[in-house]
Protein backbone atom coordinates (compact mmCIF):
# COMPACT_ATOMS: atom_id res chain seq x y z
CA UNK A 1 0.00 0.00 0.00
CA UNK A 2 1.41 3.51 -0.69
CA UNK A 3 1.74 5.89 1.94
CA UNK A 4 -0.77 8.29 0.19
CA UNK A 5 -3.46 5.46 0.19
CA UNK A 6 -2.69 4.92 3.89
CA UNK A 7 -3.15 8.41 5.36
CA UNK A 8 -6.22 8.62 3.04
CA UNK A 9 -7.63 5.26 4.63
CA UNK A 10 -7.21 6.70 8.12
CA UNK A 11 -8.80 9.86 7.35
CA UNK A 12 -11.78 8.51 5.81
CA UNK A 13 -12.32 5.35 8.58
CA UNK A 14 -12.91 8.68 11.01
CA UNK A 15 -11.70 7.01 14.32
CA UNK A 16 -8.92 9.70 14.70
CA UNK A 17 -8.85 13.36 15.30
CA UNK A 18 -6.95 15.58 13.56
CA UNK A 19 -3.52 15.76 16.16
CA UNK A 20 -3.43 12.22 15.55
CA UNK A 21 -3.73 12.23 11.56
CA UNK A 22 -0.92 14.43 11.67
CA UNK A 23 1.05 12.17 14.04
CA UNK A 24 -0.02 9.57 11.36
CA UNK A 25 0.92 12.17 8.25
CA UNK A 26 4.29 12.68 10.26
CA UNK A 27 5.64 9.58 10.33
CA UNK A 28 4.92 9.15 6.63
CA UNK A 29 6.77 12.04 5.52
CA UNK A 30 10.09 12.33 4.54
CA UNK A 31 9.78 15.78 4.41
CA UNK A 32 9.87 15.89 8.10
CA UNK A 33 13.46 13.99 9.01
CA UNK A 34 13.06 10.13 9.05
CA UNK A 35 10.08 8.36 7.09
CA UNK A 36 8.89 5.31 8.67
CA UNK A 37 7.26 2.29 6.79
CA UNK A 38 3.76 1.57 6.66
CA UNK A 39 4.67 -1.40 8.88
CA UNK A 40 5.94 1.11 11.29
CA UNK A 41 3.35 3.56 11.50
CA UNK A 42 0.31 0.75 11.85
CA UNK A 43 2.19 0.25 15.33
CA UNK A 44 0.62 3.12 16.47
CA UNK A 45 -2.13 4.51 13.78
CA UNK A 46 -4.32 3.03 15.77
CA UNK A 47 -7.19 5.01 17.71
CA UNK A 48 -6.56 3.66 21.34
CA UNK A 49 -3.60 5.80 21.16
CA UNK A 50 -4.24 9.68 22.12
CA UNK A 51 -1.59 12.25 19.95
CA UNK A 52 0.31 12.28 22.82
CA UNK A 53 0.91 8.27 23.27
CA UNK A 54 1.34 7.97 19.07
CA UNK A 55 4.15 10.67 19.08
CA UNK A 56 6.35 8.66 22.11
CA UNK A 57 5.77 5.33 19.69
CA UNK A 58 6.52 7.58 16.80
CA UNK A 59 10.04 8.83 18.30
CA UNK A 60 10.81 5.14 19.65
CA UNK A 61 11.04 4.48 15.78
CA UNK A 62 13.06 7.59 14.69
CA UNK A 63 15.17 7.02 17.78
CA UNK A 64 15.97 2.95 16.07
CA UNK A 65 14.22 1.68 19.20
CA UNK A 66 13.35 -2.47 18.42
CA UNK A 67 10.06 -3.77 17.39
CA UNK A 68 10.32 -5.60 21.21
CA UNK A 69 11.36 -2.79 22.87
CA UNK A 70 8.22 -0.86 21.41
CA UNK A 71 5.91 -2.72 22.48
CA UNK A 72 7.24 -2.20 25.88
CA UNK A 73 5.35 1.27 26.38
CA UNK A 74 3.04 0.71 23.07
CA UNK A 75 -0.01 0.09 25.72
CA UNK A 76 -2.49 2.31 26.08
CA UNK A 77 -2.24 2.14 29.67
CA UNK A 78 0.61 4.40 29.95
CA UNK A 79 0.16 7.93 29.25
CA UNK A 80 2.71 9.48 26.80
CA UNK A 81 4.85 10.81 30.02
CA UNK A 82 4.82 7.55 31.37
CA UNK A 83 5.98 6.27 27.74
CA UNK A 84 8.56 8.67 27.37
CA UNK A 85 10.13 7.45 30.70
CA UNK A 86 10.07 3.99 29.40
CA UNK A 87 11.19 5.04 25.99
CA UNK A 88 14.01 7.46 27.66
CA UNK A 89 15.21 3.79 29.38
CA UNK A 90 15.83 2.29 26.05
CA UNK A 91 17.42 5.36 24.53
CA UNK A 92 20.12 5.29 27.56
CA UNK A 93 21.06 1.65 27.18
CA UNK A 94 18.97 0.50 30.23
CA UNK A 95 18.50 -3.53 29.69
CA UNK A 96 14.88 -4.82 29.02
CA UNK A 97 14.49 -6.31 32.62
CA UNK A 98 16.03 -3.18 34.11
CA UNK A 99 12.84 -1.43 32.13
CA UNK A 100 10.46 -3.98 32.90
CA UNK A 101 11.33 -3.48 36.88
CA UNK A 102 9.30 0.43 36.05
CA UNK A 103 7.53 -0.25 32.88
CA UNK A 104 4.66 -1.06 35.10
CA UNK A 105 1.24 1.69 35.07
CA UNK A 106 0.93 2.16 38.86
CA UNK A 107 3.82 3.95 38.90
CA UNK A 108 3.69 7.19 37.60
CA UNK A 109 5.93 8.79 35.14
CA UNK A 110 7.71 10.90 38.13
CA UNK A 111 8.45 7.17 39.91
CA UNK A 112 9.43 5.65 36.66
CA UNK A 113 11.93 8.56 36.36
CA UNK A 114 13.33 7.29 39.85
CA UNK A 115 13.60 4.45 39.00
CA UNK A 116 15.24 5.15 36.08
CA UNK A 117 17.78 7.26 37.59
CA UNK A 118 18.16 4.46 40.12
CA UNK A 119 19.67 2.07 37.40
CA UNK A 120 21.66 4.93 35.34
CA UNK A 121 23.40 5.52 38.61
CA UNK A 122 24.88 1.40 38.59
CA UNK A 123 22.70 0.92 40.80
CA UNK A 124 21.51 -3.12 40.81
CA UNK A 125 18.35 -4.48 40.57
CA UNK A 126 18.20 -5.93 44.32
CA UNK A 127 18.83 -2.16 45.27
CA UNK A 128 16.24 -0.26 43.10
CA UNK A 129 13.99 -2.56 43.96
CA UNK A 130 14.36 -1.30 47.86
CA UNK A 131 12.33 1.89 46.13
CA UNK A 132 10.54 0.86 43.19
CA UNK A 133 7.20 0.34 44.87
CA UNK A 134 3.97 2.04 44.66
CA UNK A 135 3.61 2.63 48.02
CA UNK A 136 6.22 5.71 47.79
CA UNK A 137 5.57 8.77 46.02
CA UNK A 138 8.57 9.99 43.90
CA UNK A 139 9.88 12.03 46.51
CA UNK A 140 10.60 8.94 48.95
CA UNK A 141 11.66 7.16 45.90
CA UNK A 142 14.59 9.70 45.72
CA UNK A 143 15.38 9.94 49.35
CA UNK A 144 15.99 6.36 49.50
CA UNK A 145 17.86 6.14 46.10
CA UNK A 146 20.00 8.93 47.32
CA UNK A 147 20.37 7.03 50.57
CA UNK A 148 21.81 3.47 48.85
CA UNK A 149 24.25 5.88 46.70
CA UNK A 150 25.53 7.28 49.40
CA UNK A 151 25.72 4.55 51.89
CA UNK A 152 26.65 1.65 49.31
CA UNK A 153 28.46 -0.32 51.61
CA UNK A 154 25.47 -1.19 53.80
CA UNK A 155 23.83 -4.26 53.74
CA UNK A 156 20.67 -4.56 51.87
CA UNK A 157 19.02 -5.92 54.60
CA UNK A 158 19.84 -3.17 57.02
CA UNK A 159 18.35 -1.09 54.25
CA UNK A 160 15.44 -3.05 54.00
CA UNK A 161 14.58 -2.65 57.98
CA UNK A 162 15.42 1.00 57.69
CA UNK A 163 13.05 1.81 55.29
CA UNK A 164 10.80 -0.76 57.48
CA UNK A 165 10.94 1.72 60.34
CA UNK A 166 10.77 5.11 58.00
CA UNK A 167 14.17 6.13 59.04
CA UNK A 168 14.90 6.66 55.36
Amino acid sequence: MRTDNFLKKCEDSGQFNSAQIFEIYWGLNKDFGKSLTIKQVKLYADPKFNDDQMFQIRKGLEDGLTINQIKVFADPEFDCCQMEEIREGFNNHLTMKQIKVYAKPEFDDYQMLQIRYGFEECLTIEQVKLFADSKFNDRQMQEIREFIIENNDIPINTIKFLIGLNCI
